[in-house]
């Protein structure tokens, strides 16, 4: 290891070695490797999709929900760079797919990058907030999303517990 150590300058260092468990669990890394790759979802139309079942989770699309919705999509790096045209494509696959498909949204879940899951379910749980109301069915939507997409218990509630102070003001 010392060899290592003399390549990359940090002969001094005082860090200490990693080690094998210092890695990911190769068996999550795996399962999370097969989940979405078979997808045919895009990372736009995945988010997307659970942007909208968010925000209809309650049955309703409120109007703060709405323009939530659309704040997000100019100003999220993954929508913006999208055209009118593409934006509206985006919307008309998931609809499609939303209807037709029984596991659309495991699909959607499943499709997103690990690492922007749990950005994602933020700004679910935001979007089901923005009408200051937070219903039993957007309660069931949250835990499922979240099982799903395999979030840190940990994480999600706190993420809950940040997103209800923020809507609160």
């Amino acid at each position: 290891m010392s060899d290592v150590k003399i390549l990359f300058g940090n002969e001094d260092s005082t860090e200490p070695e990693k080690s094998a468990e210092s890695f990911p669990d190769i068996s999550k890394l795996e399962q999370e490797f097969n989940e979405n790759s078979e997808s045919d979802w895009t990372i736009p139309e995945a988010f997307l999709c659970l942007l909208l079942e968010a925000a209809f989770a309650d049955g309703t699309l409120a109007p703060e929900e709405r323009e939530e919705i659309a704040a997000l999509v100019k100003r999220s790096r993954t929508m913006k760079r999208l055209s009118p045209q593409q934006m509206a494509a985006v919307n008309q696959t998931v609809n499609e797919r939303m209807r037709e498909r029984k596991e659309g949204l495991r699909e959607a879940c499943l499709a997103l990058p690990v690492d922007m899951r749990l950005s994602v379910y933020a700004h679910c749980v935001d979007i089901v907030l923005a009408d200051r109301q937070l219903r039993e069915t957007e309660e069931d939507f949250l835990n499922r999303i979240a099982e799903i997409m395999h979030l840190d218990p940990d994480m999600s509630t706190a993420i809950r517990r940040v997103m209800l102070i923020k809507n609160r003001y």
